[in-house]
């Protein structure tokens, strides 16, 4: 598989499949045809986001539509056409520190980010930042409904480890495995601010 994404199906209460996007989207397709009142839906797990693939037709029709599914309308780098680096302004007092500081501001803004990206701590708390917002969107996605929800999501924002297992003990075994794991990286190396 190398670096393949790969995704979840998860049914009200457990996860039913998991691996590339097409078996996840059979194990989806499966339990629909078993549980037809029930429901199912597909994250991909890099990003918690849901796939919004349409899972009618035959097991043939879907591989192909899994197969073709645009995964780069998922999540999008940013580009120089991107309306939100337009939208990118300096107050006057930037400006002036810039202007002094000898190179061009360009120059200057691009040595800032490289410092800031090489940094220990902020590489440490960005990573942080990441997987809180991905344990985040998984809860919100699947677990907003459950008991202890709220109270799982303020404890992982609180960096409590142990009210958000607390919290998330009463969940479906499944939801509190991925939770907890995705929240793992939150708690690593508490001490960095």
């Amino acid at each position: 598989m190398g670096n393949e994404d790969t995704f979840s199906a998860y049914s009200p209460d457990s996860c039913i499949g998991q691996g590339r996007l097409v078996d996840a989207a059979l194990a989806a397709h499966r339990f629909l045809r078993a549980n037809p009142n029930q429901s199912a839906l597909i994250l991909q797990d890099s990003t918690c986001q849901i796939i919004d693939l349409d899972l009618s037709g035959d097991e043939a029709l879907l591989e192909r539509k899994a197969d073709h599914y645009p995964m780069g309308m998922q999540t999008s780098a940013a580009t120089n056409t991107d309306p939100i680096r337009e939208k990118v302004s300096l107050l006057p007092r930037h400006w002036q520190w810039l202007a002094q500081q000898g190179d061009n501001p360009s120059a200057t803004l691009r040595r800032l980010i490289d410092d800031a990206r090489r940094d220990p701590r902020r590489q440490a708390n960005t990573a942080r930042d990441h997987h809180r917002q991905l344990t985040y969107r998984f809860c919100k996605t699947l677990c907003g409904d459950l008991p202890g929800y709220e109270e799982a999501l303020r404890a992982l924002y609180a960096n409590d480890r142990d009210g958000f297992e607390m919290h998330t003990s009463a969940w479906p075994k499944d939801f509190a495995y991925r939770a907890r794991s995705i929240a793992e990286a939150v708690w690593t190396d508490e001490t960095v601010s």
